[in-house]
Formats: structure tokens, C-alpha cells, sequence
């Protein structure tokens, strides 16, 4: 826990009023400095008493007594108590003295400043952005008192998760304080601390601790090394370092920074219990944790009085405690801690505040580890139906609104495993509690865990055809550029907030007033729809489908699953914990636990991607050799995810397999995986590899972004019929530039796909340049032409492969008749690149580099009615960022954009390979009709393994292509 200081400002009087400034300010400055919050609260309510009989009950003297007292019980941590007081104090102020004077914005920071300690943060962000809207128009953008507003409102920011704005405002009010005091003073330190911790929230470790070093010289040159200041400073160094893993250095600062405040506050100061809490961190953290729990304890009994035993501050010292009994333990003598603290919370913070359901989460665990299954499974209901609420609608953008999302995602997969163990113990005795109907919950339950941007792309993409439908596209198409116009304001508002001056305050207004004109629409927007198309927002944010409508065999939902197909769900869990897998057919659902935990198949997954493509991994750079491609663990894998008994009974007669994956498993293609033991130890010996029991050998294989992806392409598609145009390929464009003197040659082997450099987001021409030139994927174009009777223009080569081509072809209408789409080139991904902040396909050379580049925001805005969008180059089924998401970016965009299915790579393409399989695949669907997509894919990629003169059997070269979307016919 960080702690901080709470800056406590005066409230000014009006000047006919000058009592309460000569009579009361002084005395109660004295008691703010002497930190003697008792006589201080005692002398606010006088000076409030005597100013309301004085002058009445809406003077500005009232609402300034009422600030003094809000502050006094705030540094108390008595939020309830402050609330209503600060909120008076704000009223008054606005009736008396206009919503824009000084005072008002000081009771606006006050109650901002309440409100978030109250967990209400989103209630408090615009409160904190009209103080320092206020503080900038009367004291001016470059105070002292605006760097102070400029903090409270990043201070907001930055528990929302919205950290590039919270890092402008925060380094702003560091270059005013430096500038005002110097580099050197206290009022710096301060600053340098504030930035600090926003980097510690970020785990930005190296950035933050120079800065917390720095602040640390600062106050012991300033106010000597045994200061409370100074502690404050060295606390947070300290958890930083607890952060980092340094646990012993953190233990030896908590220790000073707890000897300090004894010394200065005495051992019964809240700071020194706070010091007390995090020391026991740091204990416990070394594996210490009787000795933590008696500092925690030490720390609890001075939070826990009389007056403060119902405080939200004691509740979090009870969870704390319970978390090191916990880790002893200890579950017994946790869960009343819990129970307490949760009860705190409910009451003083209300159900939904974020704090309430960390602990219904935490007493949940306890209460599991117990083998209290119903319990756990009652709290996490709460806890997840909570969080997907808060996680905003599906149209909210903005990082506070995806870390929501991404809470409640993982509260879904606790809730699934939960409702795992209690069915295991036979469930309970009402019907919904049978261990069938857990089993169905767990199904709904899992579908929200495992969630995908591809997904979302394709619900929206089917909700524009509804809304096309009803005659309102145009609206629908508007309202999703309003919603990207508002995250740009967003960003365009956060760099104004970093500069200063009457210009930019001018620009910044502007700014704001162009976010609140942009919301107003989307709401107009949002409002026209829901009138003509109220089916817009079932498409564009489905619910999960239950296992019923799945095995419907009449009415609409008849055609979701076919009866030659298995879907199946794979939950990984996180760390330690073992997800679920469910596999569901026309006949059967049934559920196991997968035998690996979260890391486990995190390691197998990239140990596997290692061997397959090392590039990809870095490792040629070190030296590493991974080896070849393990079958064995490829088998162990299989095991672990579809080995349990009852899956194999109810797969083992589906031809087709539907996967829904989660977590690492998105990046690996399940045909690769191995059902028996290989009987050989020939991982490199061509015959063996062809004799392996690769999955693919038995299964034809299908990825959905997600279970709701099938509503979206079997009820709600658009009408395909018009697409008439068979086929438009992008294939071997002409990377060479006209001011380019020589191109390169060719290498004799060539991977589509490579690492380059753009800077401040945009491509470098010299980069691009490096390019090799593709000539196999000129055959590949031919034999498509071949194979699907392709029209006169129909293959787009060399300098006609360009962006410019296809940007065309969209405005014109063109595209949206195409049945077949390829782009058979080099993919970028994001982290092949610096500073590429999204995936794209490289076409021909253009007059600048921005030209020959089809970035994924671009490919989304294309008009298809594509049955195959086949992105025949490298990594393209790769996320937007390589801690992101996984069956996005590329992926992402064209299905948005209207595609029915993709033809997706995982890693480095042979250029010899795709030539040959993809034409295969296509021709097999137009011979077959009845072949489904996923079939063909299955023949086309065993002829590659089964060519012994291709030299192919290694699954580098038959396994980079993955179905995602329709795997049917």
C-alpha cells in the first residue's frame, strides 16, 4: 500500500464576511499543521455552528467551515461521515458564489477526493476535471495550486486504468512544481513521488524507482531522514521493491519507515499501522507468515477502535489478514475475517464498489479451499453477474471499460470451476443445483470467460447486416465511427492536457466540448437504432448459447450445430488452477477438467511454438536451439486437454471438430496435436513424422472466435447470394520502389514474413525496401485462377497488387462481389515491428510507404461479402500486440469487415507449401459441394504431409493454416 498525504486547502471566505477568516483560519491551520485531527474536526465544527448562526445556513462562510470539517474527517478515513458534508459544502458554494469561483473548486476537489477513496472513481473524474478546469481559468495553467488539481484529476485517471492521460497530467504538474520551487524542494519531491507511483501501478519498476530514489534524497537533505515526509517517500520505494521480488530491501526500509512514525505519531498512528500492513507484506511475501500475521495483526488493532470498527480502512486490514492466514492455512480462522470485512464494505461502500467484490472474491476462495462448494458458488455468482454489469456495454470503449471486461472474464472462469468442484461432490438439493443443471450453468458461464475481439468483430459485422435490413446501416455505420471518433478525442484531449498556456487551455476546451458533442450523437445515434432495429443490439452483443438451443434439432436454432460436428470449449485457467473442457453434440454435453493447470499449458504451448518456428521466439539470436518438433508432448498436451474418458466417448464418431479455445491455446493449431504415443523416436525422420497420429489424421478441425459465432454465421449472415465474382487475389506484388536502383534476388527459400522498423507508428521506406520478392505466390494466384475459373482481373500482379487497387475496388462496390479474397504476401504483426501498433499486409510499393501497407484498421473498414478471405502470408492469425489477445488483429478486422471464414497462419509460411494447398483446398470445395470448408482444408493439408517429394512432413510446413469462422459447406 502506498501511502500519501492529504493536501488539506483552505476554504476563502467572502469578503463581507470576514469572521470566519480572522476568527477561526488560524487556529485551524495550527491544528492542520500539529496533524491533531481530533481538535481539528472539534474546531471545524465550532467554526460551522458559529458561521451558520452568524450568517445563515447558505453563506459562503458555512461552506467554507464545512470543507475544513470534510477534510478533517477525511484524513480520518471517516468517508461516510465526509460525504454529505463535502457535498453541502459544494452546494453551497455553487448557489452562492457560481459553479465556476475558486471555492467551488475546492469543494469540487474535496468531494472528488471522498468519492474516490470511496471506490466511486468514475463518479469522480468529472468532478476533478471542473477543478482544474476552475483552478486554470483563476489561478492560472502554470500555479502551483493547478499542479494540485492537475494530480487529483490524474489521481482519478489513473484508478480507472487510463494511464496515458494520467502520465501527461502527472509530468505537467511536475514541470509546474519544479519550476515554481525548484528541482530540489519538497513541493518536487512530492511530484516525482506522484509520477512514481502511477509507473509502480504500470509495473513500469525501472522508470519508478529513480524517481521514489529521488524523492527520497529530496525530503532527507530537506527535512532530515527521520521526517514522517520522509517516510511517507520511503514506503513507497519500498513497495516497489516488494514488487520487483526484493523483498529483503523492502523488509529493511518498511522497518525504518515504521520505527519513524512511532517515534514521530506514536504506535498507535494510522501511518504507522498502515507501515505495520505493508512490512507484513514483506514478510509474509518471504515466506514468514506467522511473523507477518502477528505485524498484521499489530496493524488491524490499530485501524480497529471503537469508533472505526465499521471503516472501510479496517475492512481492508481484515482481508489482509485472512489473505496470511489464508497462505498458512488457515481457511477457519480467515473466513470470519472475511465475512466481516465484507459486511464493512456492503455497508459503508455499497455491493457493487470494486473493494466489496475483491473481498466477496477472496472469501469465495476461502470458502472453496474449505470445501464450502455452495458458499464459493453463491458469492461468485454475485461477484460475476457484478462485474460483467461494470464491465460497461459492448460498444464502451476506453482501458477502464476492458480492464472490466477483463475482470469479469476471469471471475466467470473461478465461477465455472467452482460450479465444477460442486458438481463433483454431487451439487446440492435444489433442481437448479443438480449436478446436470451446474454443468449447463458452467457451460454459459465458460462461454463468458473465453472472450474474443474476433468475436465482438463478428457480432458487429452481423448486427450492421440487421441494421441494414431495417434501413438504418447508415446510422449503424455512423454510430461505430462515433464511437472510434470519441476514443481519438479521448487521446487527442490527453495531449492537450499535457501542454500549458491561455492557447492551449482555449484548444482544450474545444477539445472537451468536441467529446460532449460526440457523446450527444452517439446517444442520438444509439436511440434511431433501438427505435427501427431493435435486433441491432442482440447481434452486436450476443449472449452466451445454451447447450439447448446448440442440440435443437427444429425451429431456428436448429442449424447452430450440425450432427457431424463436436464443439469444443477449452477454459484455461490462470497459474495454478486447472480449467475445464466441454464438449457438446446433438446428443451429449458433457465436461472434464483438463489435466494441466494454466502455466502448465502455457510452457508446453510455447515450448512447442519454439520448436515449430524459433524465429518467432528469438531464440536464433542467443544461440538457442529448440530442437525439433516434440511429438510426444504434443501427445502429452492432447491427453491433457481431450483425454478424459467421457470427451473421447463423445468425439470420437464427430468428423469435424469445432474449437472455441482460450489463453495460449490460440496460438497453437489443434490439428498438430498427437492421440497415441508415437512408436518411434523419429521426431526428424520424415516417414515417422508421416506415420504420426497427428489429430488432423482423424479430425477435420474449425476455430470460432467464440460459441456465439455460430448465431452470427448460421442465423444473422448476410445474403451472400450477389457475391458472383469468384475470386480477386493480391498476389506476388512489386516491392521495389521506382527510386529504388537494383532489386534485390530472391532467396531460393523464402518465409512470408519479417521484422523490420517503423518509427513514431509509421513505416520506414528503407525497411520496406528489404522486402524480398515472392514469386511463389504468383503460381499460388495462377492455380487459384485455375482452380476457381477465375475472371479476366481477377489476379492482381506486381505493381497492380496494391493497396490502391483494393481501396478502389471497395469504393466502387467491386469487392463486396467477390466470393474468394486472397492476399498472398508478406504479414506484419505487431512486435515484428517497433512502435507498430497494429498487424497489417504489405502490397505493392506505393509513392510512400503508408501506401503499400493494408494495416488491420484499414482492412476493417472494407465492404465484403466474402465466403473465404484467405490471408496467405505470415503470422497472420497473430494478436494486435504479443501480450494481447489472440484471434484478433488481422483476423479481427475482416471478419468486422464481413468475411465468413478466414484462412489464418500461425507462423512463417513455406512459400513452396501455400501454392499448392490452398488451391487444393478451394478445388476440393468446388468439385465436393457437400464437402465442408473444414474437410477440405483437412485433404488439402494431408496431401502437403503425405508428398514425399514436397518434402513436407515436418507440421512446419503442413500445419500453419488454421480455419477460423464457417467450418461448414
Amino acid at each position: 500500500m502506498v501511502l500519501a498525504t492529504l493536501a488539506m486547502g483552505g476554504f476563502a471566505a467572502a469578503a463581507q464576511q470576514p469572521s470566519f477568516n480572522d476568527t477561526y483560519v488560524p487556529e485551524l491551520q495550527r491544528l492542520q499543521q500539529a496533524q491533531d485531527w481530533t481538535r481539528l474536526e472539534q474546531a471545524a465544527r465550532q467554526a460551522l455552528s458559529a458561521m451558520e448562526t452568524q450568517f445563515g445556513a447558505e453563506s459562503p462562510s458555512v461552506a467554507a467551515a464545512a470543507g475544513w470539517l470534510a477534510n478533517a474527517l477525511v484524513v480520518q478515513r471517516r468517508y461516510a461521515e465526509a460525504e454529505p458534508v463535502a457535498r453541502r459544502s459544494l452546494a453551497v458554494n455553487e448557489k452562492a458564489l457560481g459553479p465556476d469561483a475558486g471555492n467551488t473548486g475546492i469543494s469540487l476537489d474535496t468531494l472528488a477526493v471522498i468519492l474516490k477513496d470511496e471506490g466511486h472513481v468514475a463518479e469522480a473524474e468529472p468532478l476533478a476535471r471542473r477543478a482544474l478546469a476552475i483552478s486554470e481559468a483563476t489561478n492560472g495553467p502554470e500555479a502551483p495550486g493547478t499542479a494540485h488539481y492537475l494530480d487529483g484529476l490524474a489521481d482519478a485517471l489513473q484508478r480507472q486504468g487510463q494511464y496515458p492521460e494520467a502520465e501527461t497530467l502527472r509530468r505537467r504538474s511536475l514541470a509546474i512544481l519544479e519550476n515554481k520551487f525548484g528541482s530540489e524542494s519538497a513541493m518536487a519531491a512530492q511530484g516525482l513521488d506522484n509520477l512514481g507511483g502511477l509507473f509502480l501501478t504500470q509495473s513500469r519498476f525501472d522508470e519508478a524507482e529513480p524517481l521514489f530514489r529521488h524523492s527520497v534524497a529530496i525530503r532527507e537533505k530537506l527535512l532530515g531522514p527521520d521526517h514522517p515526509d520522509t517516510a511517507l517517500n520511503l514506503n513507497n520505494l519500498a513497495t516497489l521493491l516488494t514488487s520487483e521480488g526484493r523483498y529483503a530491501e523492502a523488509e529493511t526500509l518498511e522497518r525504518r519507515v515504521v520505527a519513524i512514525f512511532e517515534k514521530s505519531s506514536g504506535p498507535a498512528d494510522f501511518n504507522t499501522g498502515l507501515a505495520l500492513a505493508n512490512l507484513a507484506a514483506a514478510v509474509a511475501a518471504q515466506g514468514r507468515f506467522s511473523e507477518a500475521e502477528q505485524l498484521q495483526r499489530r496493524a488491524l488493532a490499530i485501524v480497529d477502535t471503537p469508533a472505526r470498527q465499521n471503516a472501510p480502512d479496517t475492512a481492508h486490514k481484515l482481508n489482509n489478514l485472512a489473505d496470511f492466514l489464508n497462505s498458512e492455512g488457515r481457511y477457519g480462522d480467515a473466513e470470519p475475517m472475511l465475512q466481516r470485512a465484507l459486511a464493512i464494505f456492503e455497508k459503508t461502500l455499497g455491493p457493487d464498489n470494486i473493494k466489496t467484490l475483491t473481498v466477496r472474491s477472496n472469501l469465495a476462495n476461502t470458502e472453496s479451499l474449505q470445501g464450502k462448494f455452495a458458499a464459493a458458488t453463491a458469492n461468485l455468482r454475485i461477484d460475476c453477474a457484478t462485474r460483467s454489469s461494470q464491465g460497461g456495454a459492448p460498444e464502451e470503449s476506453g482501458a477502464a471499460a476492458r480492464a472490466g471486461k477483463l475482470y469479469a472474464g476471469k471471475c466467470w472462469t473461478r465461477l465455472s470451476r467452482s460450479l465444477w468442484d460442486w458438481s463433483a461432490h454431487g451439487g446440492g438439493a435444489a433442481a437448479s443445483d443438480h449436478p446436470e443443471a451446474l454443468k449447463l450453468e458452467a457451460f454459459v458461464a465458460s462461454q463468458r470467460a473465453v472472450q474474443s475481439a474476433a468475436g465482438d468483430a463478428m457480432a458487429r459485422s452481423a448486427a450492421l447486416t440487421v441494421a441494414e435490413a431495417a434501413a438504418v446501416g447508415a446510422e449503424a455505420r455512423a454510430y461505430e465511427a462515433a464511437l472510434v471518433e470519441q476514443d481519438t478525442l479521448a487521446l487527442n484531449y490527453a495531449k492537450a492536457a499535457g501542454e500549458s498556456g491561455a492557447a492551449n487551455l482555449e484548444k482544450s476546451e474545444a477539445l472537451a466540448k468536441a467529446r460532449a458533442d460526440s457523446l450527444a450523437t452517439i446517444e442520438k445515434l444509439a436511440a434511431e437504432i433501438k427505435a427501427k432495429a431493435p435486433l441491432y443490439w442482440d447481434y452486436r452483443s450476443p449472449t452466451p448459447v445454451s447447450a439447448a438451443a446448440l442440440q435443437a434439432r427444429t425451429g431456428g436454432d436448429a442449424v447452430l450445430l450440425r450432427p457431424d460436428e463436436a464443439l469444443i470449449v477449452m477454459m484455461v485457467a490462470e497459474g495454478k488452477d486447472k480449467g475445464l473442457t466441454f464438449a457438446l453434440t446433438k446428443d451429449q454435453l458433457v465436461w472434464a477438467q483438463l489435466g494441466l493447470s494454466g502455466d502448465e499449458i502455457k510452457a508446453r504451448v510455447n515450448k512447442l511454438r519454439s520448436q515449430i518456428d524459433p524465429d518467432a521466439y528469438g531464440l536464433g539470436d542467443i544461440g538457442v536451439n529448440p530442437g525439433p518438433f516434440n511429438r510426444l508432448a504434443a501427445y502429452e498436451l492432447y491427453e491433457a486437454l481431450l483425454g478424459d474418458a467421457s470427451i473421447q466417448a463423445v468425439i470420437k464418431n464427430e468428423p469435424i471438430l469445432l474449437f472455441v479455445p482460450s489463453g495460449p491455446l490460440i496460438s497453437l493449431p489443434p490439428a498438430l496435436l498427437v492421440t497415441a504415443p508415437p512408436q518411434d523416436a523419429g521426431d526428424t525422420d520424415p516417414e515417422a513424422l508421416r506415420a504420426t497420429p497427428w489429430l488432423l489424421r482423424s479430425y477435420a478441425v474449425g476455430l470460432l472466435p467464440a460459441v456465439s459465432s455460430l448465431r452470427t454465421l448460421r442465423q444473422s449472415g448476410p445474403d451472400r447470394s450477389h457475391a458472383s465474382d469468384p475470386l480477386l487475389a493480391f498476389a506476388d506484388p512489386d516491392f521495389v520502389r521506382r527510386t529504388t536502383i537494383a532489386a534485390k534476388p530472391a532467396p531460393k527459400k523464402i518465409a512470408r514474413g519479417f521484422s523490420s522498423y517503423f518509427r513514431d507508428g509509421l513505416p520506414l521506406a528503407e525497411a520496406l525496401d528489404e522486402l524480398p520478392q515472392l514469386p511463389g505466390t504468383r503460381i499460388e494466384g495462377e492455380a487459384l485462377m485455375k482452380a476457381l475459373h477465375g475472371r479476366p482481373g481477377s489476379l492482381l500482379l506486381g505493381r497492380n497488387a496494391s493497396k490502391a487497387e483494393l481501396m478502389t475496388r471497395n469504393r466502387d462496390g467491386r469487392l463486396g462481389r467477390v466470393r474468394v479474397l486472397e492476399f498472398a504476401t508478406h504479414g506484419l504483426v505487431a512486435g515484428d515491428a517497433s512502435d507498430l501498433a497494429e498487424p497489417a499486409l504489405a502490397l505493392a510499393a506505393g509513392a510512400k510507404p503508408a501506401d503499400e501497407l493494408l494495416l488491420a484498421s484499414e482492412a476493417a473498414t472494407l465492404k465484403l461479402n466474402a465466403d473465404w478471405v484467405l490471408l496467405s502470408a505470415c503470422n497472420t492469425a497473430s494478436p494486435d500486440a504479443p501480450a494481447a489477445e489472440g484471434l484478433s488483429g488481422l483476423s479481427r478486422a475482416f471478419f468486422y469487415a464481413g468475411a465468413k471464414s478466414l484462412l489464418v497462419s500461425h507462423w512463417r509460411v513455406r512459400d513452396d507449401v501455400a501454392p499448392l494447398l490452398i488451391p487444393a483446398m478451394l478445388l476440393a470445395g468446388r468439385e465436393h459441394p457437400d464437402l465442408s470448408r473444414a474437410q477440405a482444408l483437412r485433404e488439402a493439408s494431408l496431401s502437403i504431409l503425405d508428398n514425399r517429394a514436397l518434402n513436407a512432413a515436418d507440421p512446419a510446413a503442413w500445419a500453419p493454416f488454421t480455419l477460423i469462422g464457417e467450418a461448414g459447406p
